[in-house]
């Protein structure tokens, strides 16, 4: 007997299907033609019926993967409302294209080739877990073992995980505004008593972590950070889903990895990278060693993965690893991967010039929940210019100063010092010059409301190859202190010579990064993802 339609569908005679910019191809006439004529829910009963598979068990697969919208891709290349993926991984597009007998490339393009396809997957899996005979399509609970193997998911307990949660979609039901416009998946009565997820022994950092599942350890560096080298958390979005954001992790390909990753429906958090180790998340090294990363489930363009629950459970999870690290509870330390400064100079979004976590995600509200400060910091570089030594060498009052990433421009005012305020948080590269010497520069990752880079500036004849200061490391001499009445007493207190013309340094537990850099060490470096 063929199970009841679910779906309450309501369509505006207003609706519009143009195509968003983030669809993989663009859409062709027919299709266009085919998104007026059909809806997702009427498409879906149909290929339950076709295939004899629970249409809810379908809609809760969509919803999982893509909240209903046929247009997104994840990061890890999937397609579409399924999450339709190329290879050997279920749910695979040559899967279903060999179910369906059709060319994959379709499969990408049509919509509704994706869900006749995750139709044919899902039956194909009942009968391979019900000894060749499909399970009663009227009991979804029939189609555990099914929608554990559709998940694609190698582990027991990742498929565990994720059967669990698409049978507490059903259980909870769902309502929405989607491109066909408001649906609505009727709740039902699951029972789930016998299939509570048990998670392994929690080896988290952080109390509020579900479970520790381990990324790949071709994603991220092996490193032994303690308190002190941590000083910035980094919020991303997954462009994807939570069981699909977790299993790309886990797979070397990757190259990439998060230590947190939080879920849209209920906050739900597993952490997969220890807080001592290097995530490769931010698309920066510098920024990378000195921070912890949090991926959320969901895409930048859709505002409906950002949940209360996320927010809630996100922030709390902050506010933890600040109180544990001693992070600063404010913007200048915790920043969106769209603040990542490119290490190339050419802008921010770490090395991939990523925008997440996007224009939806309310900063405002998230800093009140962490109970920090919401808005931007801004902070300032200061500096001497002198001759030949930063230390000791006069001034050179009038030089020119500029940022290689912002092309800001000053010049040493008439107490020795340039300054720029006002500066995002971020890596910078100062360059000087001056009539008759070589120019010179100095890197700085800013860290605090203020940070010292100066520059020795030598004659042409007697300049190295970089015009650079070069600095033995030593931790002696006199600072580069201004008088009293010029910045105040105590604005370099602490204050050491480094390499690279750079007279700050870090203080005690300041970021590992930063200090080999100053020092002129060589790292070996994986993927600064």
């Amino acid at each position: 007997m063929s199970l009841p339609l679910c779906i309450l569908l309501a369509l505006s005679s207003k609706v519009s299907y143009a195509t968003p910019a983030a669809r993989p191809s663009a859409a062709s006439e027919v299709e266009r033609r085919n998104d007026a004529a059909g809806s997702l829910g009427r498409v879906t009963q149909a290929a339950a019926d076709e295939f004899q598979v629970p249409t809810s068990l379908l809609l809760a697969l969509a919803w999982e993967a893509s909240h209903w919208n046929p247009d997104v891709r994840s990061e890890w290349g999937g397609y579409g409302l399924f999450d339709l993926r190329e290879g050997a991984q279920d749910p695979a597009i040559e899967h279903a294209a060999a179910l369906l007998e059709v060319d994959p490339n379709r499969i990408i393009d049509d919509w509704r080739l994706q869900v006749r396809g995750a139709a044919a997957i899902l039956a194909d899996h009942g009968r391979r877990s019900n000894s060749g005979v499909l399970p009663d399509r009227a009991d979804p609970m029939r189609w555990w073992d099914a929608v554990r193997a559709f998940s694609g998911r190698e582990e027991p307990v990742l498929q565990e995980q994720f059967a669990r949660y698409i049978f507490e979609v059903l259980n909870a039901g769902v309502s929405a505004d989607t491109r066909w416009g408001s649906m609505t998946l009727a709740p039902q009565t699951i029972d789930l008593s016998g299939r509570t997820f048990e998670a392994p022994p929690c080896a988290s950092d952080s109390p509020l972590a579900a479970t520790y599942t381990a990324a790949s350890s071709e994603n991220y560096s092996d490193y032994s950070r303690t308190g002190g080298d941590i000083d910035m958390v980094v919020i991303h979005t997954m462009q994807g889903s939570y069981s699909g954001s977790i299993s790309w992790f886990q797979n070397p390909s990757a190259q990439a990895s998060a230590h947190y990753m939080v879920r849209s429906s209920d906050g739900q958090i597993t952490q997969m990278v220890k807080e001592a180790d290097v995530a490769w998340h931010a698309g920066n090294w510098d920024i990378n060693v000195r921070s912890v990363g949090i991926e959320h489930e969901g895409y930048i363009d859709d505002a409906s993965w950002y949940t209360d629950a996320m927010y809630q459970k996100s922030a709390a999870l902050t506010a933890d690893i600040a109180a544990r690290q001693g992070i600063p509870l404010d913007r200048s330390h915790i920043i969106g991967h769209n603040e990542v400064p490119d290490p190339d100079g050419s802008g921010y979004g770490g090395s991939g010039g990523h925008t997440d976590p996007g224009n939806y995600w309310d900063w405002d509200y998230y800093m009140s929940l962490v109970g920090g400060e919401s808005g931007v910091g801004g902070g300032q570089i200061i500096g001497a210019v002198r001759d030949s030594d930063i230390y000791n060498g006069a001034s050179l009052v009038g030089a020119t100063v500029w940022i290689d990433e912002t092309g800001d421009t000053t010049t040493v005012a008439a107490d020795g010092y340039y300054r720029f305020d006002d500066l995002p948080f971020g890596s910078y590269t100062m360059h000087a010059s001056y009539p008759g010497y070589a120019e010179g520069t100095c890197a700085k990752t800013t860290s605090s409301s203020q940070d010292w880079c100066s520059i020795a500036l030598y004659p042409d004849d007697g300049a190295d190859d970089t015009g650079a200061i070069v600095d033995s490391g030593s931790d002696s001499g006199p600072d580069v202190r201004p008088p009293p009445d010029a910045i105040g007493e105590a604005v370099l207190a602490g204050e050491v010579p480094m390499g690279c013309g750079c007279a700050t340094a870090p203080s005690s537990g300041a970021a590992v990064g930063g200090l080999l850099l100053g020092l002129g060490l060589v790292v070996s470096r994986r993927r600064a993802s």
